[in-house]
Parts: C-alpha cells; structure tokens; sequence
C-alpha cells in the first residue's frame, strides 16, 4: 500500500513529502514500529532527538464510515520505555485535506515550537516559536494550562485556515516537566473550539515525548485539497459501503453503528450512558476505593462504600446534569454514539473520573472536576497521575508522608466507616495542588514524581527509611503498578482484574481479557493474547473500539474493499505484538514480577472475591488456597504462569 509521509526535521526546520509502499505497512502502527526498527531506536533514550515521533491516520480515514477517523500516535514511550501507542478519536479528519498519511518528527527545536502545517494545493510547513517565557504565560492564564495554549493557537491561526478542515493538537506544562503527559484536541466547528469534545492520547506519555523530545508544544494541521481516494471501491460512497456490512453481517453500516455504541451513548437498562454511566451503575462491590485499597474489605463494606457515595451520589450527579439534560457530543466523527458526556464544560468519562475520583477518595463530581481544572490543564495522562494522588494520599492517610510535605494543612481519610464528603473536597485540594506542583516544578517534593510512580517509590523509601521503620510499612506497599524493565511502567486501568495486570506487550490499555470471571493464569494469558490480537485491529486501523462489535468482521473487507489487499489481519496483527515484544526485549524493556505489595494484594483479593461470589471451582480454589498459604510465593508462581501464557500466545 502507497503511504505518504511528511518528514519534519525540528532542529533544520526543514520538512519533505516522502512516500513508502509496501504490503506490510497498513497502518500508523505499522509505519512507527517499521521506522523505529530500522533505526535501532532501543539503543537509544526515548526522548532522543533521533528517536522519531510519528502519527498518522488508519487505511478508512476518509471514508464515510463512522469511527474510522481516530489519529494514532506511535512510538517509543518514555514511561514504559515500551514500543506503546495511543489513540485520539476524530482528529484524523482532517488529514486527507492535507493530502499525507503519517507525520513523522525527528530533531529537536532549540526553543518550545507549533509546528503549522497546511495544504491549499502545496504543502507548506511553518515553524512558528514561542518564548519560554510567553509559553509559561500562555499557560498560566487562567490557570488552564493546555486549553489556553490550544485557545492562543486557534485565535492566532484560525484567519489563514478559514474554510479548512482543522485540527490543533496541544501539549501542557507536564510535557516539559515530567514523562506521562498526554496530547489533547478539541473538535473545531464553524471555527470556534467545541468546548468538551476533547480527544486525548493520554496513555504512554506522548505529549512528553513530543515536547521534551524534539521541542514541538503543538501542531496545527488543515487543508483544502480534495481528500484522499481509495484506489478500488469508493468507501466513501454510503451505498457502496452499505452493500459491504450488509453482506458481511446483515446489517446497515447505520444500524451496526448504532447498535455498537448503545452503552456509549444511552442505556435505557442503566437509565444511563457513556463509560462512566454504564460502568458505574454495574460496579457495585468491585469498584476500587482508596487506591485500591478497598479490596482488602469485604464485599458488605465494599457494597456500602458503593451504594453511599457512587449509587447515592456520584452516578445520580452524572444522569441528573449530563444525562437527563442531552449534554452529549461527538469527537468529531459522523458517529450515533454521542460518547462525549458534558458537564461544565469537560466531558466525563469512567476511567479518568475514577482514577482521581473514588480510587482517589473524591466521590463528589465537583470535586473531582476541581481536580480536573488542574490535572487536565497540566496535560497529564489523566489515568497515570490520578493513580499517583490517590497513592500520596494513602502515604499520608498511613504517616508516611505528611501535609508538611506537600504543603498543605488537611490530612486525608481513607477509613472506609468515617470516610464523609468533607474529606472529599479537602482530598480534591490536596490533589489539584499536587497536580501543579509536580507540572510545574514548584517544590522540591513535588520533583520526586516527575518520572513516575515506581522511581517516586525508590526515592521516597531512600529519602525516608525512618517513617517506614516507624509504621512498619514500606513506600513500595502502597503503589500500584504494572513494571518494564528497569525504569519502565504503566499505571493499570480502573477495573479490579487480573488483565490489567498481565505480563503483556501493551498493558494499561485494552489490549487483554478484562472480564470478571476466574481462568487459571496460563488460560488467562492465552485468551489475553487473542483479545489483544482483535483489539490490534483496531489499533492500527485507526478505528474507535467502540465500534468492536462490527469492526472486527468488517476491517480487513473494508480494506480489500478500498485498497484491492487481501490481507489475513488476524495474522498481520499477531505479528506486530510479536515484533513489539522483540523491539522490547532490545530494549530491556519487558514487563518484570509485580514490585508492590499492593499489586499483589489486588490479585490474591480478586481470587477471594471471585470464589466468594461466582463460587469456587477446582482452579481458583487452588490458587486461592496458594494465595493464603504462602502469599509471595503464590503471586510468584501466578505472575509466572502468565508471562509462559503469553509467551507461548506470541509463538
């Protein structure tokens, strides 16, 4: 398949149109992991100015179909030091109006840059810079970080992109400062920005590889030239594409997509929707409390815990203001999904508001929407670092860390019977001014997290051996982690199963088997391995993985479809995890035995939980009589059995 790139050099200032054709490159990913290979980047730091950053849209970008237009992010993660991607719905839009597939970025600006790219007819790169100085200023205005600069841009820009399809992609002050900052984009209408339809590559810390990396705090990209045409059938033709869902499931690609994003946009069951409607009216006792430490409490305190402060007042908030009230948007796309819950301008998802919400303490949607203004507006993976406030918390809540420390007055309470609203709001303050700190460098604390969760516990236990001695708890016992390597790791998604924690190439996203169900751990990996194949699909397809339920039979029609390739995609996705696991096991990279007493805690608890509630069978009573014999070696022989699950699913 015929790929153009554009090649951006941001130390020259210099940029070129280069094209690639081969039947192995189908997508972004593909392009990345081919790139990265080729230049042997596991010899060097990720945030090495040779190290490439490149993003691109999928093969059915510009097509009519919904969900198709996800802009994906590739690479090298300095948080994982990981091959990783990331993916942010709708902003591939507008990159068949300037006539290119990929963007890939190599050199590193001398002062902070937007690089502007455009094509009328000719393609054209601007270099346009921004003080130190003027950047900090741009970002403190308001105190909304990220969302002032994407609002400085899209006034200073938005006269020569009139009439244009335009997307403007922004990095925060973490990005400068720290390695798990994210990319933000809000969907641009008529012009103006559309407060609360924002997409964000969160996971992997790209923002930080982009900004630290080649010194690029932002990309405008927009154009006019007729978008990109599928050599074979024309998908963007409704009756052409129709003919093909049609025939592959027996459905309209309408009513395929509006029966894939039910949950996404309205569950008449839930009385709900989105992510965080759906998710949080099912939860019940295994919503994770306290930095997860509420799964070390029976399912009686964990149901209470749920039905006080998530069924009794997080989840009602949500439905009374967003639900009841049609606050939905889109990420851009021609979708029926409405995925984007908005309130007071920020949309509202599961993960996000949970990881700084109760896993944090917080169980007030004003409260955490306080913590949002700040972590949000620093540009942080919203997941990561929402795991790092509830972990400081608890240091706090148990003596290891004290208000002097961070600066502040209030102590935080995680007891789970004196736990009230109170605490909330003072947790969402001691929260949102660690965001800021550690964004911007404030104090010499807050510079203890800058590289993430698993080297904080290494300096806090060196710089405190005496406050571990006095409680009799290490720093380590308290984080919860997945680790890579040496320096490596990913904070877990919000959901209490042993998937997200699974030795795998790509953790912290979906990439695994996240049901509640038990499976002996080799089974588990198994399973793990195939789901990650599927969810490849999308991945490198650029396609929404809301969209799962169709996509999956339809993605590798469609391409055939469009582009004349026949391609096995379940084999083509199966060999690039095995390609990434390679590039990583170069780069001593590969996921290592959990650390923290509390990552093992999750597992052992999620065995009892699941034999107290499903009832036990033959294997998970044995693991859990394993567990509670002898709890290291259990975790030992468990973690193993999943590494040789998915050894062999990569074979």
């Amino acid at each position: 398949m015929n790929k153009r790139i554009i090649s951006i050099n941001a130390g020259k200032k210099a940029f070129a149109l280069e094209t690639i054709d081969s039947p192995n490159i189908i997508g972004p990913i593909d392009y990345a992991l081919y790139e990265h290979e080729l230049k042997k980047t596991h010899l060097l730091d990720p945030l090495d100015e040779n190290t490439p950053f490149i993003f691109g849209s999928g093969p059915l970008a510009g097509s009519i179909i919904p969900g198709t237009h996800r802009l994906v992010f590739a690479g090298r993660s300095p948080l994982t030091k990981t091959f990783y991607m990331s993916t942010l719905g709708g902003a591939a839009l507008p990159i068949s109006k300037i006539q290119a597939d990929f963007v890939k970025i190599t050199g590193r600006a001398e002062k902070p840059t937007v690089l502007v790219i455009k094509n009328t007819g000719k393609l054209s790169v601007r270099f346009h810079e921004i003080s130190k100085k003027k950047l900090h200023e741009i970002y403190t205005k308001g105190n909304k970080g990220l969302y002032s600069l994407q609002e400085y841009l899209m006034e200073k820009f938005k006269k020569s992109y009139k009439g244009m399809d335009l997307r403007i992609l922004v990095t925060g002050p973490a990005a400068l400062s720290t390695n798990m900052a994210g990319i933000l984009s809000t969907l641009i209408r008529n012009g103006k920005l559309t407060p609360g339809a924002d997409g964000w590559a969160g996971r992997g810390g790209f923002g930080s590889a982009l900004a630290q990396g080649h010194g690029i705090v932002g990309i405008i990209y927009g154009g006019n030239c007729a978008p990109n045409k599928f050599p074979e059938d024309d998908l963007s033709n409704r009756d052409i594409v129709n003919k093909i869902f049609v025939n592959t499931i027996g459905k309209s690609m309408a009513a395929a997509a509006l029966e894939a994003t039910e949950k996404y946009r309205y569950s008449e069951k839930h009385k709900s929707g989105g992510t965080f409607g759906s998710n949080y009216s099912t939860s019940g006792a295994w919503t994770p409390f306290f930095n997860w430490s509420s799964t070390s409490l029976s399912t009686k305190e964990r149901q209470q815990l749920y039905d006080k402060f998530i069924a009794g007042h997080y989840l009602p908030t949500f439905n009374k203001d967003i639900i009841d009230t049609k606050k939905w948007l889109t990420c851009g796309e021609p979708c029926p999904g409405l995925c984007k819950k908005i309130r007071k301008n920020k949309k509202h998802d599961y993960e996000t508001y949970h990881a700084f919400g109760p896993n944090a303490g917080i169980v007030d949607l004003d409260h955490a929407e306080f913590v949002a203004d700040a972590l949000e507006g620093s540009g942080f993976d919203s997941i990561g670092f929402g795991t790092i406030i509830s972990y400081v918390l608890e240091c706090m809540y148990k003596g290891l860390l004290t208000p002097e420390d961070l600066g502040v007055k209030e102590k935080p309470n995680f007891d789970a019977e004196t736990f009230s609203m109170k605490d909330s709001k003072a947790h969402s303050r001691i929260a949102a001014k660690l965001c800021l700190d550690v964004a911007y460098k404030r104090t010499e604390f807050a510079n203890i997290f800058i590289h993430g969760i698993r080297h904080a516990c290494r300096v806090l236990s060196k710089k405190y051996p005496e406050r571990e001695q006095k409680t009799g708890i290490s720093f380590f016992d308290l984080a919860n982690y997945v680790p890579f390597g040496r320096d490596g790791v990913i904070e877990p998604c919000q959901y209490w199963v042993p998937g997200f924690y699974l030795p795998v190439t790509i953790q912290g996203k979906f990439l695994t088997y996240y049901d509640k169900d038990f499976h002996e751990p080799m089974n588990l990996a198994r399973i793990s391995m195939e789901h990650a194949v599927h969810e490849m699909f999308q991945e490198n397809t650029g396609v929404c993985r809301f969209h799962r339920k169709w996509s999956d039979a339809l993605i590798p029609k469609l391409i055939k479809a469009g582009y004349g390739v026949d391609v096995d995609y379940a084999k083509h996705c199966k060999l690039l995890l095995v390609r990434m696991n390679e590039y990583d096991i170069k780069a001593q990279a590969q996921p290592t035995f959990w650390e923290t007493q509390r990552t093992k805690d999750v597992i052992h608890n999620y065995i009892k939980e699941v034999v107290s509630v499903f009832g036990a069978s033959k294997e998970s009573q044995k693991w859990l009589d394993f567990f509670d014999r002898t709890p290291e070696k259990a975790a030992r022989a468990y973690w193993e059995a999943l590494f040789l699950g998915v050894k062999e699913g990569l074979e």
